[in-house]
């Protein structure tokens, strides 16, 4: 064995993938990295006040987009242009990662005609050019009076003349919100709940909590089928931080490299699966859980 043949045949022809058509061989296209995806980060916490290496994780692991929350105590200090505040969002904001403040209270559903303080905080973050538009995360099915069926019809139209309330605020704003999956399958007057709220958003936040991925991504699909109709984009959210109330919801005791791989090819069958361009990527919930999953 001679030439090119033998050469081949030492190495174990490594790194060298079939494909002879019309006399060719052609290498097949190396798999995308974990950082290389496009992808968001929620973030609790007053990281704002004190980023505690967030920056510096964002950028390594390649994000594009951190839901960021901001208290009233850090709105205020950034709009008083508090230096150590600012200088902070600036780091946050550097390259091409997109900064939403974010803030979220399940009671916002119960007087939905008055915009909340904090809501008015972030929005006028939004009008000082500090960020990059505002994420919501109102739940209101974590209220008790969910469980009531007179009280949930309350609470959903509630939460949707909240969301019609922001946006009359907001103007041009982005405004993206956290959505359960179930919002897709309650019916609310001549639509469900979900295609209700989101003519009033830019983007949704699926929280498709739910191991494996094929589990997760049929829990959504009538979210992302809804965000589709509309025109909306959509990220698909990923639990990280540990839930050991609820089992097989999170990844937060999967080994890194496994996690990774699985994450990449979950993000390659949703941009194939859903190609008209709305899909947004995966959303990690939280930062502190990835932070530790990953190890650094």
């Amino acid at each position: 064995m001679t030439g090119l043949a033998a050469r081949l045949s030492r190495r174990g022809a490594l790194g060298l993938l079939a494909a002879t058509a019309g006399g060719r061989v052609t290498l097949a296209a190396p798999k995308p990295r974990f950082e290389d995806m496009p992808k968001t980060l929620w973030v609790w916490r007053d990281r704002v006040l004190s980023d505690d290496g967030l920056a510096e994780f964002a950028g390594r692991h390649g994000f594009t987009t951190l839901f960021v929350y901001v208290s009233p105590t850090a709105a205020d200090a950034l709009l008083r242009g508090d230096q150590h505040a600012v200088s902070t969002l600036q780091r946050l904001r550097s390259g091409s990662i997109r900064v939403f403040a974010t803030a979220g209270e399940p009671d916002w559903s119960l007087e939905p005609l008055a915009l909340p303080l904090h809501v008015d905080l972030l929005l006028r973050l939004r009008a000082a050019g500090l960020i990059d538009g505002i994420h919501v995360d109102v739940e209101p099915h974590s209220l008790p009076q969910w469980r009531d069926g007179t009280e949930r019809l309350r609470l959903i139209e509630g939460t949707i003349k909240f969301y019609e309330t922001v946006r009359r605020s907001a103007g041009s704003t982005v405004i993206d919100a956290a959505v359960n999956p179930i919002f897709a399958t309650i019916q609310a007057g001549e639509g469900t709940f979900l295609s209700r709220i989101v003519t009033q958003l830019d983007s949704i936040s699926i929280m498709a909590y739910r191991r494996p991925p094929a589990r997760a991504v049929a829990w959504a699909e009538p979210s992302i089928r809804t965000a589709e109709q509309a025109r909306r984009s959509w990220r698909f959210g990923v639990l990280v931080d540990d839930e050991p109330q609820e089992p097989g919801i999170d990844w937060s005791r999967v080994p890194a490299p496994t996690f990774a791989g699985t994450m990449v090819d979950l993000d390659q069958n949703l941009s194939a699966r859903f190609s008209s361009g709305h899909y947004a990527g995966l959303a990690f919930h939280a930062f502190d859980g990835l932070r530790s999953l990953l190890g650094h």
